[in-house]
């Protein structure tokens, strides 16, 4: 408690050089195939581990979705525009 040093080392928030390289076979992988392959994610496993297979694929999951929710809200804002723009023309094609 007082006094001791914690020499644990945790990699935690970083990529590690596995991380990485499971994470481009898995890119490869959808690429290739539009999705991961279950024989590809197995093979994975077997070879690096189940929990750092698993923790590479939620990442990328996790940023799949984060950016198709960006994508909706900028359609969403370009559509709200253009329905702006519309209404004005209508408004003033009517008042003429």
């Amino acid at each position: 408690m007082f006094g001791r040093k914690d020499n644990s080392h945790t990699t935690h928030g970083q990529l590690t050089d596995m991380d990485e390289e499971i994470e481009s076979k898995i890119k490869a992988c959808q690429r290739e195939n539009g999705r991961c392959m279950t024989s590809t994610s197995s093979r994975l496993r077997e070879k690096y581990g189940y929990d750092n297979v698993n923790r590479v694929l939620c990442r990328l999951n996790k940023r799949r979705q984060r950016g198709n929710k960006y994508q909706e809200k900028e359609s969403e804002q370009i559509e709200n525009i253009f329905k702006l723009i519309f209404q004005k023309v209508n408004q003033e094609t009517f008042s003429l």
